[in-house]
C-alpha cells in the first residue's frame, strides 16, 4: 500500500473521528451539564472517588492489547482469540479485586456512600471486558466510517438511560447506572457490527506481550495522569473540591478529547503502516498543523469566556471551577501536542520512550500536587497539571527531533500563526466582556457570553487570515483547509443556479 493512500486514509480517518468525537461528546457534555443543574458538587466527587480506584484497578489489565494488534500487520485469528481471553480474564480480576477493596476504599475517602457506588462500579471492567476484540480491526485496517458507527451507537445507547435517570433520581446513582449503561452498549453492540466471534485461547499470549509489556506501563502511568489528583483532592480537600475539579477539568480537556484525541486515533494505525521516514514525518506535521489551527483558539476560548461560561452554563455552585478551568485550558493546551508525539512515536514502535516521558510526568505531577494541594485546594491540582504539561514539553520535542528527525523551529513555526492570533483574541475578548456578578440577570450574563464567544470566533479567524496572507500564503493547514472548502463550495453554486 502506497504512502499516499495511507495518508489518505489517515487524513479521511481523522475527519470521521472527529466528527464521531464532536457528536459523541455532545451528547456526553450534554448529560454532564444536566446533571450539573440537578446534581451537587459533592456527587459528582463521590462517583470520582469510586471511579479512581476502578481506573487504578484497571491498570492491571493495561496491556494494550488492541494496539499490539494494530502494531502487529500479520496478526492472525488466533492473536485476536488471545487478546480477547486476557482482557476477559482481566476484567474479572478487576471486578474481584474493586469489591474486595470497596470497605477500605469508604474508610480511606471518609465516604460511605462510595462503598456502594464502588461495588456497582465494579462491574463495568467485566463487562468491557467481554467486548468483541474483532472492533480493533476498523482502526487496524483503516475502516474509520465503520469505527464512527459502532462508537456512536453506544453513545446513543448509553445518553438514553442517563438523561431519564438524571431527571428521576436527581444523585449520583445516575452516574453509576449511566456509565454501566455505556460499557454494556458497547459490549452488546461490538457484536453485532463485527462478524468475528472470539473463542477463549492463549495460544499467542508470549507474542502480544513482546509489545505489550511497555504498554502495560505506559498505560499504568497515563491513568495516574488523567486520575492523580482524584486521591490528593479527595482525600485532602473532601468530595465538594474534588467534583468541582473534574468537572472544570472536564470541559477544560475539550482541545484534549473533542480534537486531539479523534485525530490521534486515527494517525495511530496509519503511522504503524507507513514505511518511508519522510512519509511518517509529512503525515505528523500536516496533521499538526490542522490540531493547532483548531485545538488552540479552542483552549484560548475556554480561558476567554469561562467567568461566564461556568455562572451560566453550569450554575452558580460551579462557581469556584472559574480559576480553575482558566488554568487548565493552558495545560490541556499542551496535552495536546504531547499525546499527538505519543501517538507517532507509538506507530513507529517506541513504546518504551512514551512509558519513560510518562513517568517523569507522573513523578514530577505527583511532586507538585503534595506541594500546592493542601495549601490551594483544587487551585492548587489545577496549577500543579498545567505546570506540569509545561514543564515536561520540552522532552517531548526533543524526542520528535530526535527520533523522526522534525527540528523545533518547524513544530514552532506550525503553531505560531494559530498561537499568535489565539493570544491576540483573548486579549481582546477579555477586555471586552465585563466582570460577572451574581446579581446580573441570566438574560444579560447569556448574552454576554454568546458575544464573547462570537467576537473571539471572528477575531481569531480574521487575524489568523491577515498572517497567513501577510506571510505569502504558503502550504499548511490554511491551504489544506481552503482546498476542502474552496471546492464544495463551487459544486454548490451550478445547483443553485439551475434550481433557481
Amino acid at each position: 500500500m502506497g504512502s499516499g493512500t495511507v495518508q489518505g486514509k489517515m487524513a479521511r480517518g481523522a475527519l470521521w473521528l472527529m466528527l464521531l468525537t464532536f457528536v459523541d461528546r455532545g451528547l456526553g457534555l450534554l448529560s454532564t451539564l444536566i446533571l450539573a443543574r440537578l446534581l451537587t458538587p459533592a456527587d459528582f466527587g463521590i462517583v470520582a472517588m469510586a471511579l479512581s480506584f476502578v481506573f487504578l484497578a484497571q491498570l492491571l489489565a493495561a496491556f494494550g492489547f488492541d494496539v499490539a494488534l494494530i502494531h502487529k500487520q500479520d496478526a492472525s485469528e488466533a492473536h485476536y482469540h488471545s487478546a480477547w481471553t486476557l482482557n476477559l480474564l482481566l476484567g474479572a480480576v478487576i471486578t474481584l479485586v474493586s469489591l474486595a477493596a470497596a470497605r477500605p476504599i469508604a474508610i480511606f475517602y471518609h465516604q460511605p456512600a462510595v462503598f456502594w457506588v464502588l461495588c456497582a462500579l465494579a462491574l463495568g471492567p467485566l463487562i468491557g471486558g467481554c467486548e468483541n476484540i474483532g472492533v480493533v480491526a476498523f482502526r487496524k485496517d483503516l475502516e474509520f466510517r465503520k469505527e464512527f458507527r459502532f462508537q456512536l451507537s453506544r453513545r446513543f445507547i448509553g445518553s438514553a438511560v442517563t438523561l431519564p435517570l438524571a431527571f428521576y433520581l436527581r444523585d449520583y446513582w445516575a452516574l453509576v447506572a449511566g456509565t454501566l449503561a455505556a460499557r454494556l452498549a458497547g459490549t452488546i453492540t461490538s457484536y453485532r457490527v463485527h462478524p468475528f466471534r472470539p473463542r477463549l485461547s492463549l495460544t499467542e499470549v508470549t507474542s502480544l506481550m513482546k509489545f505489550s509489556k511497555w504498554m502495560l506501563l505506559s498505560n499504568i502511568l497515563g491513568v495516574l495522569k488523567e486520575r492523580l489528583s482524584d486521591f490528593f483532592l479527595g482525600r485532602l480537600a473532601g468530595a465538594h473540591a474534588l467534583g468541582v475539579y473534574n468537572v472544570s477539568y472536564e470541559f477544560a480537556n475539550l482541545p484534549t478529547s473533542e480534537i486531539g484525541a479523534p485525530v490521534n486515533r486515527a494517525l495511530l494505525p496509519g503511522f504503524a503502516k507507513l514505511t518511508e521516514p519522510s512519509a511518517v514525518l509529512a503525515a505528523y506535521t500536516d496533521s499538526m498543523s490542522i490540531v493547532a489551527l483548531i485545538a488552540i483558539p479552542v483552549a484560548a476560548g475556554i480561558l476567554a469566556v469561562a467567568h461566564f461560561f461556568i455562572p451560566v452554563v453550569l450554575g452558580l455552585r460551579w462557581i469556584s471551577g472559574v480559576p480553575l478551568m482558566e488554568v487548565m485550558a493552558v495545560g490541556s493546551l499542551m496535552m495536546v501536542f504531547q499525546s499527538s508525539i505519543s501517538a507517532v512515536l507509538l506507530g513507529r514502535g517506541y513504546p518504551k520512550i512514551i512509558t519513560q516521558m510518562n513517568f517523569v510526568f507522573v513523578l514530577l505531577l505527583a511532586v507538585l500536587m503534595l506541594a500546592l494541594v493542601p495549601r490551594f485546594g483544587a487551585l492548587g491540582a489545577a496549577r500543579a497539571f498545567s505546570l506540569t504539561a509545561a514543564l515536561i514539553m520540552p522532552l517531548y520535542l526533543y524526542h520528535l527531533r530526535r527520533l523522526l528527525g522534525m527540528p523545533v523551529k518547524t513544530f514552532l513555526l506550525a503553531v505560531a500563526r494559530p498561537l499568535t492570533s489565539s493570544i491576540v483574541m483573548v486579549v481582546c475578548v477579555r477586555s471586552f466582556l465585563p466582570e460577572y456578578s451574581p446579581m446580573m440577570a441570566t438574560l444579560n450574563a447569556t448574552l454576554w457570553l454568546l458575544s464573547g464567544a462570537t467576537c473571539g470566533a471572528v477575531i481569531y479567524v480574521a487575524i489568523d487570515a491577515l498572517l497567513w496572507l501577510l506571510v505569502g500564503k504558503p502550504a499548511g493547514a490554511e491551504r489544506a483547509l481552503l482546498d476542502q472548502v474552496i471546492p464544495r463550495l463551487a459544486r454548490l453554486v451550478p445547483r443553485r443556479q439551475t434550481h433557481g
